[in-house]
């Protein structure tokens, strides 16, 4: 009896130390999934306010995002357009160019109602200057909210692509035939064959080369009239693909 008591004793102690662990790594969880909700939400009825009187839709810009969430926080010592440093608002982030805050709402439509009852922060919302924002929430001893506008096109962090350059071309003849060749574009995800049989005629996709390092292709089966080619490499990233200019229209006429 004696042992069974002190097993059960020992069980208690041990569960007890695993929920002390665990609990505050779940709580961080779902505090952090409910701040992306909340700033999404927030999102989502600022454009619809926008769409209400014909105005652009805001995108969220990851620097703004981030400016936004240090804000949030700053509010809790400091409810004020001054930061906690005495700096203003604005030393958060140079994309910033307006900035509307509030605390005690507890859902994002709530402080959403006050924000838009409020002309100076209606104002914010609704300027067709704006083109990006950045959404701030912190449940602190009371909720924060952060909403900061900026005038540029929003960065969501996805790499940029540079277009891609001018392939030189070369044109070979053989027995009913063309072999188009040419230069190597550096990070060119392909190429793409355009011919014409009148050089300023309408130009139609002949071939997508779907691999950066063939750099030639053979036109067969053609007739014994001069045809003309031009080619453009492109870029493919994600779901996006950038085209680059179209070479200089090269002729032949095969053998």
């Amino acid at each position: 009896m004696w042992i069974k008591e002190k097993f059960l004793k020992l069980m208690l102690v041990l569960l007890a130390l695993f929920c002390a662990s665990v609990t505050p790594i779940m709580f961080a969880e779902e505090v952090s999934a409910s701040q992306n909700s909340y700033e999404n939400e927030v999102l989502k009825l600022v454009n619809e306010e926008r769409k209400k009187v014909g105005i652009a839709p805001l995108e969220m810009d990851r620097e703004l995002l981030s400016a936004a969430k240090t804000r949030a926080k700053e509010l809790e010592t400091r409810f004020s357009h001054t930061r906690p440093d005495g700096s203003s608002c604005y030393s958060v982030s140079p994309k910033v160019r307006g900035e509307n805050i509030a605390y005690g709402q507890q859902t994002p439509q709530k402080v959403m109602d006050s924000w838009m009852n409020s002309p100076s922060h209606r104002e914010n919302i609704l300027n067709p200057k704006f083109k990006s924002i950045g959404i701030g929430y912190h449940k602190g001893n009371h909720p924060y909210w952060v909403q900061l506008f900026g005038v540029e096109k929003a960065d969501d962090g996805s790499p940029t692509i540079s277009r891609p350059g001018k392939p030189s071309v070369s044109l070979t003849t053989g027995n009913k035939k063309i072999v188009v060749k040419w230069k190597r574009i550096p990070n060119a995800s392909g190429y793409q064959i355009y011919t014409s049989t009148k050089k300023n005629g309408n130009y139609v996709l002949k071939k997508t080369i779907t691999k950066g390092d063939t750099l030639q292709y053979t036109d067969n089966n053609l007739k014994r009239i001069k045809h003309y080619y031009k080619v453009r490499s492109y870029i493919r990233n994600k779901e996006r693909t950038i085209y680059g200019a179209f070479s200089s229209v090269k002729s032949k006429t095969p053998k």
